[in-house]
């Protein structure tokens, strides 16, 4: 666990303070460690959220709880734990760096690491906040104080919004902690949501819009028998959902074989977040059916004025429609409609996406060790020479 930095006013109730190091960048900094600590950050953190010039719903409270409380029940016992890092300026949370702390071995080495809560969120951020260079630069330097209490730290898909990476470079080196940084080998194709699909549409190449129609009649034949799209903005309100959706993942195929189910895997998760996020506005689900028969959904989120395109499943009965292709003008139009400005095709550049696309946002990944003999060997194993021998297995 790391060390907290906080004054007695600023102490939490859940008695997760363990030492004092000082104020920092005028702000205090505690290491929130337990359930109770962390739950008496909802209020807070779903402030901080919703007010974010660059709202991320990967960051929100619901989102960490989730998919922390699952991951944990999946962990060997002692090998997890919070670590959330929560700043404080005379008395109000200003910021919050969402961190789970976990132990692993490779090569003998015990490894004591801080990560995100896991790899199922396309866009990440250090600090949940205003994102000013004040609180980087207090999460990095208390990191730097409390460095005898970790071994590496591990940040995986930070997104570029406003100059945070510049920043957290820079207070990096202030710092004197070690590091390096470079790009997620998959870039987030986007699109801006500057008109009406039909006016998009007649933007682009004549092949792009040959598809698209040709996909749009093979639609429209099918009207007569009750198909139908629509986009549902709370979609925990809609008995039986979820379980449908499940089922119809379950049919999905990718290069001709069955895919791994992740919505039917994490189906707990997912209810979690239809309960919780859906009522405060961050969630859409667009599906079209034919009565009852549900043929695709699309899974959106909507960040401030973005939609983020998260997840996908059709029956491959219909594959001919291209029912999930044909669910991104839906979600466009919606977008378009409800003074959206950017569709966010997400991680990955699938042909599709690439067909519509205009730019692209880069991911990165931060890894941090520091200047302790046992850290720099403990680095080595982990981000060199593991990483070299996985290259080799068959």
């Amino acid at each position: 666990m790391l060390a907290s930095c906080a004054c007695p006013a600023a102490r939490s109730k859940s008695a997760d303070i363990h030492a004092n190091l000082g104020a920092i960048r005028g702000m205090f900094v505690e290491a929130v460690t337990t359930q109770e600590g962390f739950a008496s950050l909802e209020q807070d953190w779903n402030r901080l959220s919703q007010a974010s010039d660059f709202p991320n719903v990967f960051t929100t409270f619901d989102w960490f709880r989730a998919w922390n409380e699952r991951f944990s029940g999946e962990t060997r016992r002692g090998r997890r734990h919070l670590n959330i890092l929560v700043l404080r300026k005379d008395g109000a949370v200003v910021g919050i760096s969402p961190l789970v702390g976990t132990l692993f071995s490779r090569f003998g080495f015990t490894i004591r690491r801080l990560e995100f809560v896991e790899r199922v969120a396309d866009y990440n951020d250090l600090v949940v906040g205003d994102g000013s260079v004040g609180q980087i630069e207090a999460v990095v330097e208390f990191l730097a104080r409390a460095s005898e209490h970790w071994d590496l730290i591990d940040l995986r898909d930070l997104r570029e919004a406003g100059s945070t990476i510049v920043q957290l470079e820079s207070a990096l080196a202030g710092a004197k902690l070690p590091y390096r940084s470079g790009p997620e080998e998959k870039r987030c194709p986007y699109m801006p949501i500057d008109a009406c699909w039909a006016e998009m549409v007649g933007k682009q190449s004549p092949s792009a819009r040959h598809v698209f129609r040709k996909q749009q009649r093979r639609l429209n034949r099918l009207s007569t028998q009750g198909i139908r799209v629509r986009v549902i903005e709370d979609p925990g309100r809609e008995p039986g959902l979820l379980e449908r959706m499940v089922a119809l993942e379950a049919q999905k195929r990718v290069q001709g074989q069955l895919s791994l189910p992740f919505l039917g895997k994490y189906q707990d998760v997912f209810q979690s977040l239809f309960d919780t996020l859906g009522p405060r506005g961050w969630f859409s689900v667009a599906l079209i059916e034919m009565g009852q028969r549900l043929l695709a959904y699309r899974i959106c989120f909507r960040c401030g004025q973005e939609i983020w395109d998260y997840s996908t499943a059709y029956d491959h009965n219909f594959a001919r429609l291209s029912p999930g292709t044909m669910l991104v003008p839906a979600m466009v139009d919606y977008g378009f409609a409800h003074g959206f400005q950017k569709f966010d095709f997400l991680r990955g550049e699938e042909p599709y996406k690439m067909r519509w696309a205009r730019d692209f946002r880069q991911r990165h990944r931060l890894q941090i060790w520091n200047r302790r003999w046992i850290s720099r060997l403990r680095k080595a194993a982990y981000f060199d020479l593991w990483p070299g021998l996985r290259r080799l297995l068959p």
